[in-house]
């Protein structure tokens, strides 16, 4: 497995790594760090590209570490590192792995870029989001809004959100290669904003929340 980007600031650590066939060797060299629950629970997915994903998130938290760490998952899916006092994000996306840590909330997302997306953006943007794409950078501006919304389900951690109502992404220009913008979670009378960072790696796009 191979870091492909990392960055940091004095509260957060973002790394993507992209890996092959020998994560199965590294992921063995972990096996006596970790519970036997969380091992059988990876071993368990039938999908091979999917096992060796959570496989790979598992090596890039010990490289961000420097240990294996403890994880568990709330019930509603949310990894929980019980080891360390850093809130937890982690996100795949074919040979790619994302993983986050932070002191204060952790939320990525990592995606490849494809004209699929314009299929259903209007499952998870409103209609000032929309407004904001234009037609040369359509595919891959729609699918940093689906990043930021996903790393924003991530961060909040439970499953009564709905993307285009509780999850709002201030609209903005697209850069190329990388930028920032704010987004905000509005649920029952209340609303948390938070700042967002992306970058395009390649045909994947990258984003994550970013508590400087």
């Amino acid at each position: 497995m191979n870091l492909i980007f990392k960055t940091a600031n004095p509260n957060d650590t973002i790394a993507v790594c992209i890996f092959d066939e020998t994560i199965e060797n590294e992921f063995l060299n972990l096996i006596n760090q970790l519970s036997p629950e969380e091992v059988n629970d990876i071993r368990n997915f039938k999908n091979e590209n999917f096992r060796r994903q959570k496989m790979a998130g598992r090596v890039s938290l010990n490289y961000l570490l420097g240990e294996a760490g403890k994880v568990e998952y709330n019930e509603h899916g949310k990894p929980l590192l019980k080891s360390h006092p850093f809130d937890i994000s982690f996100s795949h996306a074919k040979d790619k792995v994302a993983v986050m840590l932070s002191k204060e909330t952790a939320g990525i997302d990592i995606q490849d870029i494809t004209p699929r997306i314009r299929k259903i953006v209007h499952k998870y943007m409103n209609q000032p989001e929309l407004d904001s794409l234009k037609e040369e950078t359509y595919d891959i501006h729609a699918t940093l809004y689906w990043c930021a919304k996903e790393a924003l389900y991530k961060a909040y951690g439970e499953r009564q959100l709905i993307f285009t109502d509780n999850i709002i992404v201030e609209p903005f220009s697209f850069i190329p290669d990388s930028g920032t913008f704010k987004g905000s979670i509005v649920l029952n009378n209340s609303k948390k904003d938070f700042v967002l960072k992306y970058e395009i790696i390649g045909i994947f796009a990258l984003v994550y929340l970013w508590n400087e």
